[in-house]
């Protein structure tokens, strides 16, 4: 009962004449990156402007991400959670998964469950989770259902937060889904390697000719080297021969002379039998 007062107490400060220095131009809400993961969970940076902006008042507002029906989906004309919009359930506690954020007004009691506060000029940031193209979200029975937000319009949801209808504070910003693009890289060539300096030469070597060397004959010389003996078989075989020479002519001599007195002898005998 007592939270169904101050509902009802904060409800009619929004429709007197309190300050609303916010409302005037219009809520907005930007993001970035300007598209989402459809298949990933993707963080958006959101800023929001010309809010309103109630100094201690009870409550603040919802950013959620979910589906909106075509047409009257605001709880200020009749809408309601799960029948003209659904959205990622999330903790309402300051450290929730990121699906759903709240934004407590300036000095307001509930500040210390909030994830962010709207300043005095109606403007606020704050960081939200879509944890993909598709989720699923409770309908007006509570039934579970399925949201496939490449097939239905989704985006990001604002209204008045702890059961507080502010016309001036519900905005739909639509969000749309792709594959993020891969980062191109260009082949990096690496430089040729460093030539390496010729060391120093030292004190006792002789310089080294910066021009080339004379070319280098194929032959290599020999060193004069005395001639040896020449091996003169020839004059070896010929003094055996010689002697083998000499062996035969004494042979024939030897016969020679042997054989004279026995021609002589026999000459005589004939000659004595001839007479």
């Amino acid at each position: 009962m007592k939270q169904l007062m101050r509902v009802a107490v904060a409800a009619g400060l929004l429709m007197i004449a309190a300050p609303v220095p916010a409302s005037a131009a219009g809520a907005t809400v930007t993001f970035s990156p300007g598209s989402a993961d459809p298949e990933y969970a993707t963080s958006l940076q959101v800023k929001g402007t010309g809010f309103q902006s109630v100094p201690k008042g009870y409550g603040g507002i919802y950013l959620l991400f979910g589906w909106v029906a075509d047409g009257v989906w605001q709880p200020s004309q009749g809408g309601a959670a799960g029948a003209t919009y659904r959205y990622v359930k999330d903790r309402e506690t300051k450290d929730n998964n990121g699906f759903q954020r709240f934004l407590a007004f300036p000095g307001s009691d509930t500040a210390s469950s909030a994830n962010g506060e709207l300043a005095a000029d109606g403007t606020w940031s704050t960081k939200i989770v879509l944890p993909g193209a598709r989720f699923k979200a409770a309908d007006r029975t509570g039934k579970i259902v399925d949201v496939d937000c490449l097939r239905v319009r989704c985006g990001l949801i604002t209204v008045g937060a702890h059961g507080v209808v502010n016309a001036n504070n519900e905005t739909f910003t639509p969000v749309t889904f792709a594959v993020p693009k891969a980062p191109t890289t260009q082949a990096v060539v690496p430089p040729p390697p460093p030539s390496s300096p010729a060391p120093p030469p030292s004190s006792g070597a002789a310089p080294v000719s910066s021009s080339a060397p004379p070319p280098v004959s194929t032959v290599e010389s020999q060193p004069a080297v005395a001639p040896a003996p020449a091996v003169q078989p020839a004059a070896q075989s010929g003094e055996s021969g010689s002697w083998w020479w000499i062996a035969v002519v004494a042979g024939v001599v030897l016969i020679a002379a042997l054989a004279v007195p026995l021609i002589r002898a026999r000459k005589r005998t004939r000659n004595a039998e001839g007479e």
